[in-house]
Formats: structure tokens, C-alpha cells, sequence
């Protein structure tokens, strides 16, 4: 059953905390004390204001998560649950929330990076208020990105935030059966692919003219409540589609690059980018990029020019013979500078802490964070039993920001137990001004699970201390 909101007074940006204020980057922080959920209050009501993942419209950008993380089976359980942790002066605030039902929402999809489980958002409909498109319904198997079944669907923001006692409303989709069973399934995916400041969706269906052939729809802005878009549009894509990755809407807007991340057998996935525009989207230019899982759209050199970075995340085809990646993507981000044309630029490397064999599943995560507020993107890069380093460009080169990495931990006595440090390790998981003071946050999250479907422990930092800390365990119940 669905779960209403709470709220508590702020604590200094801190809630159910114990020491992570204090934390430093240097050494593991212990994790937030385990606490019972605060009372009920209403969620701050807002006005509007077309601020970026702001689904109440107070001007402050809301932290969403999707998480399996649960009371049952040691603390992680199968279906993924939508969880908007609302913003405010003093950045996130856990008790004041929105927490849906399991399997309400199958999948959503990432804006600006390639985390499966941080809902992207859009002002589909031009209200002021942000809103979240998903994938309805149960998707076993799924983290996110790509589904077997379900139905495209719109989570509406509002004047106190999207309500977890009502269903998310449809995605319409002329001419075609996108979120069927068996369809390429890509969640949808919201950017103004056209430039022209109404915000649109592209998502993914099976083509109608044969078993292996996919299309690429998009859907332009702006969208009516009933979820029927102005116009559509399709292009033909690879069948065999691991996700869609839209970059944010820069501030001086324009059309928003779409990168199409191809399907993998546990190798490092191909990458196309699409130079998106006013165009047909059959027209587009696509730019074929270096594999990689990673991905992370933002501006690193400060020209006011979207970058797309992609990279290693160190998963590894098991099979005999499979288990490498060429030289140029082995232990590598990739950064290609905007603004993009016809040909893809020459990529500039970025060497990443750890390499070789010893990695595994999943065991790198990524955001492009400007956490000064000088308008160039951090490369924040976290790698399990080693914490996050802060990479900025200089000269068309990246190095380290200053300082050791960011280590925060889960708990000893966690689902993963004591005996697997690497697996504690906090990983990346967001990055915005929560807080609305002109920096941003860069958000940690240690995950329980294996497959990383369960965020349950939070730190939000300046890319040094913690402005705050808390913990979701409580929030399925």
C-alpha cells in the first residue's frame, strides 16, 4: 500500500543523524543512527518556478530515489519503491517525503547521468511544477533504465508534490505500443530535444516492421493531463538497447543530446550520441563514442558547452577469454567537449583509481557536480573500498580537487556484513542544490544489495564535509 508524506522541523540540514556533520573526508564515517520515522506534517507548499527537480515548486530541488530496500529478507526486498526526500534551505529533508507503494514504479530514467535508480524530471505540462516519467507497474529484473514490460507513465508534481495515493498517469504514444510486453522498453527519458523550451520524452518501442528492429519515439512538449503530447516523432535504434541518457537543460537552454547506451553481455556497453535539434529526429547526427557503463553529462571546461563523459564501471564479461577492455576503455572516463557536430571530437582520457581483475559488478559510480558555483563541473567518480575522488579539468587535463577521497560507509553489522569493506564503501548517487544557495550537493549513498537496488543510507556533502546525513530504512513502514 502506498505511504503519505511526513515532516519535521529542520536540524541544521541533519536528520536522524549521529556524528555525520562532522564527517571528514579522510576516513570512513560511521553511519546514521537507526531511528524511527518522525511524526506527519505537511509538505512545505509551493508556488511554482520551474526550478529543476523541484516537484513541489518551493525553489528547492527535490532528491529522488528509487530503492528495493525494505524490512523484509534482511532489509532488501524485490520491488522498487519512488521516494521524493523534498528539499528545503538547509538541503534535503528525510522526514519530509513522499514514499509510493512497491512496484508502483517499475523503472524510471536518469537525467544527466547514468544512475537507473535517480528519477530524471521534467516540467512535462509547463506548470512550474517538475514532474517524473516512469515505467508503471512491476519489472523483476529490472534496476531501472530498461524494462520487459510495463506501461510509460507521468508521477505529476503539484503544490505539495506528487501524491503516493494516486496511480501515476499515462504516457500516450500515437501510432505505435510502447511499454507492451516484449517492446525495447526504455524508460522515458524527459529533455527539450527540439530547443524549443517546452520539455519532451523519448523512450523506446518495438518496430512494426520486424522482431528485430526498435524505434526511437519522441514525444515533444507540451504534454496535456491526460498525457498526450503536442506531436511525435521516431527514429530506428538499435534493438538490443541498454538505456537512454539525456543531458540537463543547460542555462542557456537549446536543444538537449541524448546519449543511447547499447545492450552488453556484461562487457562495457556501445555508446551513440545524438546531436539533437529542431529537426526530424531521423536526421539527427549520431556520434559513436567509446563503450562504457558510466556516463555523465556537464560542463567541465566552463564554456558554457554541455560535455558527455563516459567510462569503465568495471563490470566484466565472466565468460572465458571476455574478461578485458581495450586499452583505451579499461580503468578510463572518456570526455568528449561540447558543442557537438557532426563528428564525434577526440575524446580527452581521464585515468580512474583502481583497475584490473579485482574489480566487479558495478563497483564504479559517477555525477558531474559543480559544488563551488564558478559554473565548471567536478567529475566526481566513486569506486567501492576506495570513496569518491574529485577530478576538475585545467589545461585539458584532470587531476585530483585537493585532498583524499570521499569515504562515508554503511555499517558493519549491515546485509553485506563486516567482512566486506569494499562492499560498505558509499557510492555516488546525485548531485544538485538541494539547498538552493548556488553550489551544489554531491549526494553519497551506501547500498546493501548486490545488485545496487537498495540505497538506504544518505550523506550530503559540500565535496568535503557533511551538511547531512540520514538514513531511508524507515521510510517502506
Amino acid at each position: 500500500m502506498p505511504f503519505g508524506r511526513l515532516a519535521v522541523p529542520a536540524c541544521v540540514g541533519a536528520i536522524l543523524l549521529t556524528g555525520a556533520c562532522a564527517g571528514t573526508s579522510g576516513a570512513p564515517a560511521a553511519g546514521p543512527a537507526e531511528e524511527s520515522a518522525p511524526d506527519a506534517s505537511p509538505v512545505p507548499e509551493g508556488r511554482g518556478g520551474g526550478v529543476a527537480d523541484d516537484v513541489n515548486g518551493d525553489g528547492f530541488p527535490d532528491l529522488l530515489f528509487l530503492s528495493s530496500y525494505g524490512e523484509e529478507e534482511g532489509g532488501v526486498e524485490g520491488d522498487l519503491r519512488l521516494v521524493v526526500v523534498h528539499g528545503s534551505q538547509n538541503g534535503p529533508e528525510p522526514a519530509t517525503r513522499a514514499v509510493f507503494g512497491p512496484g508502483v514504479v517499475g523503472a524510471a530514467a536518469s537525467v544527466g547521468g547514468g544512475n537507473a535508480l535517480r528519477p530524471g524530471t521534467a516540467d512535462l505540462d509547463g506548470d512550474g511544477y517538475a514532474d517524473i516519467p516512469v515505467f508503471t507497474g512491476s519489472a523483476p529484473g529490472s534496476l531501472g533504465a530498461t524494462v520487459s514490460g510495463g506501461h510509460p507513465g507521468i508521477v505529476w508534481g503539484g503544490p505539495t508534490g506528487p501524491d503516493p495515493r494516486e496511480e501515476p498517469g499515462p504516457v500516450s504514444v500515437p501510432g505505435g505500443s510502447a511499454g507492451e510486453p516484449g517492446s525495447a522498453g526504455a524508460a522515458p527519458t524527459p529533455g527539450d530535444f527540439d530547443g524549443d523550451g517546452h520539455a519532451d520524452l523519448a523512450l523506446a518501442e518495438d518496430s512494426a516492421t520486424g522482431a528485430d528492429a526498435a524505434e526511437l519515439v519522441v514525444l515533444y512538449g507540451p504534454f496535456d493531463r491526460e498525457g498526450a503530447p503536442g506531436r511525435t516523432a521516431r527514429r530506428p535504434v538499435d534493438p538490443w538497447l541498454g538505456g537512454l541518457v539525456a543531458a540537463p537543460s543547460g542555462p542557456g537552454g537549446g536543444p538537449t543530446p541524448l546519449l543511447v547506451r547499447h545492450g552488453s553481455d556484461g562487457e562495457q556497453p556501445a555508446n551513440t550520441l545524438l546531436v539533437t535539434g529542431p529537426g526530424d529526429p531521423a536526421g539527427w547526427d549520431a556520434l559513436e563514442l567509446l563503450p562504457g557503463s558510466l556516463s555523465a553529462f556537464g560542463d567541465f571546461d566552463g564554456d558554457g558547452e554541455t560535455d558527455a563523459a563516459v567510462g569503465d564501471d568495471g563490470t566484466r564479461n565472466d565468460e572465458p577469454g571476455h574478461g578485458t577492455e581495450p586499452a583505451e576503455v579499461d580503468g578510463r572516463m572518456n570526455v568528449y567537449h561540447g558543442p557537438f557536430g557532426p563528428e564525434a571530437p577526440e575524446p580527452l582520457p581521464v585515468p580512474l583509481t583502481g583497475t584490473g581483475p579485482s574489480l566487479s559488478y558495478h563497483q564504479r559510480t559517477v555525477a558531474a557536480c559543480d559544488l563551488d558555483g564558478d559554473g565548471a563541473d567536478t567529475l566526481a567518480v566513486g569506486l567501492a573500498g576506495h570513496g569518491v575522488d574529485l577530478l576538475d579539468e585545467d589545461g585539458g587535463e584532470f587531476a585530483a580537487a585537493g585532498g583524499p577521497p570521499l569515504v562515508r560507509s554503511g555499517p558493519e553489522d549491515g546485509p553485506r556484513g563486516a567482512d566486506s569493506p569494499a562492499a560498505r564503501t558509499a557510492g555516488v548517487f546525485a548531485c544538485a542544490d538541494h539547498d538552493a544557495d548556488g553550489s551544489n550537493e554531491l549526494v553519497l549513498a551506501y547500498d546493501p544489495s548486490v545488485d545496487r537496488s537498495a540505497p538506504v543510507r544518505w550523506w550530503v556533502t559540500d565535496g568535503d564535509a557533511d551538511e547531512g546525513a540520514f538514513d531511508s530504512g524507515d521510510f517502506g513502514g
